[in-house]
């Protein structure tokens, strides 16, 4: 279930968030959905395949004549090492600085991993120091530093070479080669962390059209992709006769985010290696040793930075005093792959024997692991400001605690550009009620930007605005729209101005009703500081004259029995009571299981989230008795899309009671009640 609840205090404005997504990525996904073809094995399809033209694009941008997609990087080795023909009694050669999964998938094919050193300078490390040829290399370039594919060609000859560019993706060595394009295959991770992702996957790529004939076998269980498919048949693949395959394929949604990804990649890497070259400087200033090789850092296309800790401090010190000051989550250099907590093959009786004797003598890639702290690639993608300040965050010494911390609240704004949170509010123009609903607005006390935008529904004169508030009024003729009913009249009028908004945010507030000074302020602490994308507060009942008022039953249901047990419930549960302050929340524990309540002006939602949310569905003629509204059916999406909410617990609504969906309250206040105990 969605969950809400107090949260962590706010830490200053959030790091970039990886992957980069928003509105064209949620696009991206549509396209497989419609076309009907969800694997390359699913259903024929008019439309053309984006499994097919994310690997034309991959292969385009790595320089690479063919690229066949997997389901995951360790998958793209399995498959590369068969493709090339190792199997049992073979040996691969790997660096021992590595993820665990390089060595994982060598046993997946029966073969032996022969671990060697990093270097001084490099983690990459040299396999020329092997004491016997093994039966293949896998070069691995690590961090923002380049594997020598020529050194180990040379090393051993005729001994084929599997380039592992996950961290590296379309970079170029100090001599202006591409990387991904010196081996004999190559291969990468496109794992939700890496520069080029599509959430979970992995690519091989070749010049060779065999090999790549060879790939497509491998992981379309035997089969090939045909352009001429029989009629009666039931997708587009046929049996290649070529290797034994098996289902590696990656599926069309993932192919399609890919190719979402790959469009950003140009900005994104031009971004990184700016900010990366002010950060090397920096950190180079301060004594800091910052391995990268210039072909990699000046095309922005690195996994990460590692640095080498100058003062004897332990990385995890490091990492820990990198987030107390700045927030930001720095990764530690990988230790020798049998030496680290995730390397145990002697638990799986197919790898137990291939994993004998393999203990290395690696002292270089110790020191890695001792000394070394990584700076992901997403952090160079922050303002120039934020990349000093995690520069000077690292280079200053532990006992410096007069450095100060990151501020709560509107601290934000200080180091990036304040968010703007776009207020919509829909009216007639008619009500006494309005003016108070601006001026709340007008007095709201955030640091953020705050663009009101009046959706005047009718033929009345522009109301007064508030000459404080940065507002604009779009006016809907009454005859425009076909929805008679208001409540479908509200939810269309709702849906249409969201698809207006262009700011970070999106708040509602009805034009009877007000907002504490705080609101806006409490809300968007909340929605920061968890990187919750759907926060909302509570509300306190008032009535015409704005006076806080209790009720006696559920003000939302025509009064009656119905109510009455309504209100008893809440009560019970904790939501209302003999105060004004309705506590609402998404789930309540009723005893028909029924759902929670949030009014529109609480929420303060994620332009991108709101973007994909409807507020119109059709209403059964139950609820449209009961009153379901556009409130309670953007709730019901929240809830099955399981969306992170929190609630700011704070009555920061004025709701005043008489309005639409209360219309009986709206002649006189209602008595003040005793609460069911």
């Amino acid at each position: 279930m969605p969950v809400e609840g107090s949260t962590a205090p706010h830490t200053g404005a959030a790091w970039p968030e990886w992957p980069e997504t928003d509105e064209r990525s949620v696009r991206a996904l549509a396209r497989p959905l419609l076309s009907g073809r969800l694997a390359v094995s699913g259903a024929r399809s008019v439309w053309s395949s984006d499994n097919e033209r994310a690997a034309r694009a991959l292969a385009d941008l790595s320089g690479r004549a063919h690229a066949v997609l997997t389901t995951n990087g360790s998958s793209a080795i399995v498959v590369a090492l068969h493709a090339l023909g190792i199997g049992p009694g073979d040996t691969v050669a790997m660096p021992a600085t590595t993820w665990v999964s390089c060595a994982t998938a060598v046993f997946r094919v029966g073969a032996r991993p022969v671990y060697f050193d990093a270097a001084e300078d490099s983690p990459c490390g040299d396999p020329a120091g092997l004491a016997a040829a093994p039966s293949a290399v896998l070069g691995i370039h690590l961090y923002a530093q380049a594997f020598d594919v020529a050194r180990a060609r040379a090393a051993w000859p005729g001994v084929p070479i599997i380039e592992d560019v996950s961290h590296s993706q379309f970079g170029t060595d100090a001599h202006g080669r591409r990387l991904g394009g010196l081996g004999d295959v190559s291969i990468m991770s496109l794992q939700a962390t890496k520069i080029i992702t599509c959430a979970e996957g992995g690519a091989v790529l070749t010049d060779d059209p065999g090999i790549a004939a060879r790939l497509d076998s491998l992981v379309m269980d035997s089969r090939r992709r045909t352009r001429l498919p029989e009629p009666e048949a039931a997708n587009e693949l046929e049996p290649a006769y070529l290797l034994h395959g098996a289902n590696h394929a990656l599926p069309e949604t993932s192919a399609a985010l890919l190719l979402d990804q790959l469009a950003r990649f140009p900005r994104q890497a031009a971004l990184r290696a700016e900010r990366a070259a002010l950060f090397r400087a920096l950190m180079t200033d301060r004594g800091w040793e910052v391995a990268a090789d210039e072909g990699v850092l000046g095309g922005g296309t690195f996994y990460g930075l590692a640095l080498r800790v100058p003062d004897g401090r332990p990385p995890q010190d490091v990492l820990r005093e990198a987030h107390a000051r700045t927030g930001a989550t720095l990764d530690r250099v990988y230790p020798p792959v049998p030496e680290g907590p995730l390397y145990r093959p002697a638990t799986v009786k197919q790898y137990a024997e291939l994993a004998r004797d393999t203990a290395p003598c690696v002292p270089h890639s110790r020191a890695w692991h001792a000394t070394g702290v990584v700076v992901p690639h997403q952090l160079f993608l922050a303002a120039p400001e934020r990349v000093e300040r995690l520069a000077a965050a690292l280079g200053r010494p532990t006992t410096a605690r007069e450095w100060p911390l990151p501020a709560a609240g509107g601290a934000a704004a200080s180091e990036s550009a304040p968010p703007v949170i776009d207020v919509v509010v829909i009216t007639r123009g008619t009500r006494p009620t309005l003016d108070a609903a601006l001026n709340s607005v007008a007095k709201q006390d955030v640091t953020a930007g705050i663009r009101t935008t009046l959706w005047l529904d009718g033929t009345a004169p522009v109301p007064d605005v508030p000459a404080a508030l940065d507002a604009r009024v779009v006016r809907v003729d009454r005859g425009d729209a076909a929805w008679e009913d208001p409540f479908d009249r509200i939810a269309a009028l709702r849906d249409l101005a969201t698809r207006g908004t262009t700011g970070d945010f999106v708040a509602f507030l009805d034009d009877d009703n007000e907002w504490e000074e705080d609101h806006l302020s409490s809300l968007l602490d909340l929605a920061v500081g968890t990187g919750s994308p759907a926060v909302h507060s509570w509300r306190t009942l008032v009535d015409a004259e704005g006076r806080p008022t209790p009720v006696t039953r559920f003000p939302w249901l025509p009064p009656g029995p119905d109510s009455e047990r309504r209100f008893r419930e809440l009560c019970a549960a904790g939501v209302m009571g003999e105060d004004p302050v309705i506590r609402d929340g998404l789930t309540f524990a009723l005893p028909d299981g029924g759902g929670g309540m949030v009014d529109m002006g609480e929420w303060l939602f994620e332009r991108r989230l709101l973007g994909q949310l409807a507020f119109r569905r059709p209403r059964s003629r139950r609820e449209i008795a009961e009153r379901l509204g556009e409130d309670d059916i953007l709730l019901e999406q929240l809830v099955a899309l399981d969306v992170p909410v929190r609630c700011t617990r704070q009555p920061t609504l004025r709701y005043r009671l008489g309005g639409m969906s209360n219309s009986e309250y709206g002649d006189a206040p209602p008595p003040v009640p005793d609460a069911p105990r």
